[in-house]
C-alpha cells in the first residue's frame, strides 16, 4: 500500500522529547518532530548539528535514550507501534557509510543484487529474490536514469551513477519514507539530474522524503518544509522559505571568484617559477588502467612550483585517478611516465619520503582510517605520510598539529574519535592533515563537499594560506564557487582526457 493511501493526517513517524547519546556522548536533545504521508523535507544545520543521526534515529537505525522521557511512533500498517521492527524496510535510508560499503567492501556487487538486497532491508543479497521484485528491481533502476546497468558491479559506477543506484535501491521496496544524506554533494549537473530523476519517480508514488543538505542548491526539488538542528537540538521548522539558516558568506571572506574572475580580496599573488627550477612533477603520455579498463588515456602534465590549478569534469571522467597517479598510489601502462624532480629536490628520490612533502585530501583516504583514531592523531600522520599514526610527534609537530587544529575551529575535538564525527568534522579533521605540514604541493579532491558555511570559510582560508606560502595547489571540484581566487589555471578531464585551458 502507498503512502498516498493512508491518512494524510496519521503520521508516518513521530519524535516526542527524545534524547540520543552515542558513546555516551550527548548528540540529540528533546527532538519533537513528526513526518506526514508525502512530506517532504530538508534536515539543515551545521557540521556535527545531529542531521545524520537525526535520519538514522527517525529510520528506526538507531534507538532513542532508555531514559523513560521520550518516545518514538511508527504507523504505517495498522496501529502505532514504538519499534520499527517489520517496517524499517518501507523506510529507505542513503548515508555516505552506504556508498563507502560498496566502494570499498563489497565491489563486486552488481547493480540488480545491490537493489534487490533492498527488499530484505540488508546490504547483500542473502536469497533469491522473487521474479516480481527482480522486475521491481529492473523498474526502479530504469527510473533512475540506469537502464542497462543492472548486470555492471557497483565499483564500475561513477559517483553520480552509484548515488542513483543506491536511491533506487531505497525505492525498490516502495517506501513510504526515504531519508537521504547529503545526496547532490559533490556531484556534476548530470549526475545530479540522474539522481533528482529517481527522487521525482519516490515522490510521484507518495513517498515521504527527508534529504539533508549544507547549501541551498543541494535541496531536492519538491522540497518545501525544512527543520534546522543546532547542537543536537531543533532550533525551528515549518516552510522553507521561512526558514532563514543559509547566510551568504561575507564579502570580506568570500573564497569565491567574483563573476569578472577577479579576487574577491587583494591577497598577494605567489611567485611564479623560477625558469631553472625543475616541475614538481611532469606525466607524459600515461595511459591508467583499473581492473583491465582504460580510465585515463594519453595523459601529459606538469605542474611547477607554486602553481595553482583547478581540475575540473564530470563524475566518472577519471579525476580522482588522475589524483591517485600523481600521488603515486597508480602508475602509468608501459610507454608512459611520471617524473617528480621538483619534489624529489627536498625529499630524495623514495616516494615514502616524497608523499611526505605532499598534503593529500580525499574520500577514499578518510575511509581508509579506522574510525577510533582521534582527530589529533590523523592531523600528525600526515608528519610521516601513513594511514594512522604509526610515531610519536615530536613538540614542534605536536604544536603545528594543535594550531592547525585551532584554526580550524576544532580545537574541542582534537581527542574525540572520527566514528564519532559528522562527514562535515571529518572533511575538516582530513584537511588539517593536508596542510599541516607546510606541503609543497596541495592535492584536494573535493575539500569542501560536506561542509555548511562557515567551516568552507575555515577550510578555504586554510588552503589560502598554503598557497601564500609558496605551495602549489591542485583542487578538484565540481562547484566553481570552489575555486579559491588564487586559482589561475584549470585542467579539464573528459572521459579519460585531460586538456589545460590557456593560461
Amino acid at each position: 500500500m502507498s503512502a498516498s493511501s493512508r491518512s494524510s493526517s496519521v503520521p508516518l513517524a513521530e519524535l516526542a522529547h527524545v534524547d540520543v547519546s552515542l558513546g555516551g556522548r550527548p548528540v540529540l536533545v528533546d527532538v519533537s518532530f513528526r513526518i506526514l504521508p508525502g512530506e517532504a523535507w530538508a534536515v539543515v544545520g551545521a557540521n556535527g548539528s545531529g542531521k545524520t543521526t537525526f535520519l538514522r534515529l527517525l529510520r528506526g537505525d538507531i534507538p532513542p535514550d532508555r531514559d523513560g522521557r521520550g518516545r518514538r511512533l511508527y504507523a504505517l500498517a495498522g496501529p502505532p507501534q514504538p519499534s520499527p521492527i517489520g517496517l524499517r524496510h518501507r523506510f529507505g535510508l542513503v548515508t555516505r557509510a552506504d556508498w563507502d560499503f560498496w566502494r570499498e567492501q563489497a565491489p563486486a556487487t552488481s547493480v540488480l543484487d545491490a537493489v534487490c538486497a533492498g527488499f530484505f532491508d540488508t546490504r547483500l543479497l542473502h536469497q533469491p529474490p522473487t521474479e516480481t521484485q527482480r522486475r521491481r528491481a529492473t523498474e526502479v533502476i530504469d527510473q533512475a536514469g540506469l537502464s542497462g546497468f543492472a548486470d555492471r558491479r557497483m565499483v564500475e559506477l561513477s559517483e553520480g551513477q552509484l548515488r542513483a543506484a543506491l536511491v533506487a535501491r531505497a525505492l525498490a521496496p516502495w517506501p513510504a519514507l526515504l531519508a537521504l544524506d547529503e545526496i547532490f554533494d559533490g556531484l556534476d549537473a548530470d549526475s545530479r539530474e540522474r539522481v533528482a530523476l529517481a527522487l521525482r519517480a519516490a515522490m510521484a508514488s507518495g513517498a515521504a522524503l527527508m534529504a539533508t543538505a549544507h547549501r541551498p542548491e543541494d535541496i531536492p526539488p519538491g522540497v518545501t518544509r525544512a527543520v534546522l538542528l543546532h547542537q543536537g537540538r531543533i532550533a525551528g521548522q515549518g516552510p522553507l522559505a521561512e526558514l532563514d539558516f543559509f547566510q551568504p558568506p561575507g564579502p570580506d571572506t568570500d573564497p569565491r571568484p567574483s563573476p569578472g574572475g577577479a579576487p574577491r580580496t587583494s591577497l598577494p599573488a605567489s611567485p611564479g617559477p623560477a625558469p631553472a627550477v625543475p616541475p614538481l612533477f611532469e606525466i607524459e603520455n600515461a595511459d591508467v588502467y583499473l581492473e583491465g579498463r582504460r580510465i585515463l588515456s594519453e595523459v601529459s602534465w606538469r605542474v611547477g612550483e607554486g602553481e595553482r590549478w583547478a581540475v575540473l569534469g564530470p563524475n566518472g571522467a577519471g579525476k580522482s585517478t588522475l589524483l591517485r597517479l600523481v600521488m603515486g598510489e597508480l602508475h602509468p601502462a608501459q610507454g608512459g611516465s611520471i617524473r617528480r624532480p621538483g619534489l624529489a629536490l627536498e625529499a630524495g628520490t623514495d616516494l615514502r619520503d616524497i608523499r611526505t612533502r605532499i598534503g593529500f585530501l580525499s574520500a577514499d583516504l578518510e575511509s581508509a582510517y579506522p574510525p577510533r583514531t582521534t582527530a589529533r592523531d590523523v592531523a600528525a600522520s600526515a608528519f610521516f605520510a601513513g594511514v594512522g599514526l604509526h610515531a610519536v610527534p615530536d613538540t614542534v609537530q605536536s604544536e603545528a598539529v594543535a594550531r592547525c587544529l585551532r584554526n580550524l575551529g576544532l580545537a574541542g575535538l582534537s581527542q574525540r574519535p572520527l566514528g564519532s564525527l559528522s562527514m562535515g568534522q571529518r572533511r575538516l579533521v582530513f584537511l588539517a592533515r593536508a596542510v599541516v605540514h607546510s606541503p609543497r604541493l596541495l592535492v584536494l579532491d573535493e575539500p569542501f563537499s560536506g561542509l555548511d558555511s562557515s567551516a568552507r570559510l575555515r577550510a578555504a582560508a586554510a588552503v589560502r594560506r598554503i598557497i601564500r606560502d609558496g605551495a602549489a595547489v591542485i583542487l578538484v571540484t565540481h562547484r566553481p564557487s570552489d575555486v579559491v581566487p588564487e586559482i589561475t589555471r584549470i585542467l579539464r578531464v573528459t572521459a579519460g582526457t585531460v586538456r589545460a585551458d590557456p593560461a
